[in-house]
């Protein structure tokens, strides 16, 4: 017996955004990130169109978490007190396209290091 595919009709795709520009299009970043314009959810090529390929975020804060899984700390301890090679580790050991820096420590409602 066959067991049919389960399928999902989008009606829209995602929007698409480019986050960046190199110095030909008036920026100054070397390469852009490009996400969005899907038709069918993540990984569901099957269903519809994926035209750009998922992209990899990862946080950088700059105060050590202080509730953060053990596990992690294994592989960010050493940069904690740096968020410079924090992001450059993100980027060079994991592969990340994208970076966000969490200025948590400056913040007047949480550390107030200002």
């Amino acid at each position: 017996m066959l067991i049919p595919e389960a399928k999902q009709k989008w009606a829209n795709p995602i929007n698409t955004i480019t986050i960046g520009a190199t110095p030909e299009e008036g920026g100054t970043r070397t390469r852009t990130v490009t996400v969005g314009g899907s038709t069918t959810l993540p990984f569901l090529h099957f269903e519809g169109k994926i035209p750009h390929h998922p992209a990899l975020a990862m946080e950088v804060q700059d105060i050590t978490p202080k509730d953060w899984p053990e596990i992690l700390g294994e592989h960010f301890s050493d940069v904690w007190d740096d968020p410079g090679r924090w992001a450059k580790k993100c980027v060079d050991e994991f592969g990340a396209d994208l970076v966000c820096l969490r200025l948590a420590g400056c913040d007047p409602d949480g550390e107030n290091k200002g």
